[in-house]
């Protein structure tokens, strides 16, 4: 599961917010998810076949 690590800047891929750019805060190993926070207070949940690392 560990794709993805916290502090890892990442795109959303998945039909949720799709194109976002986001951090991840969070890793819930349980559920296989991970805590996406993009801007001040916006955060969701996704899997990690909803996201990519970003590169500028």
């Amino acid at each position: 599961m560990a794709a993805f690590a916290i502090g890892d800047t990442v795109q959303i891929t998945g039909s949720v917010m799709t194109g976002n750019v986001g951090t991840v805060v969070d890793v819930d190993e349980g559920r296989g998810r991970y805590l996406v926070r993009v801007g001040a207070v916006t955060q969701n949940y996704f899997s990690g076949d909803d996201l990519k690392l970003f590169s500028s």
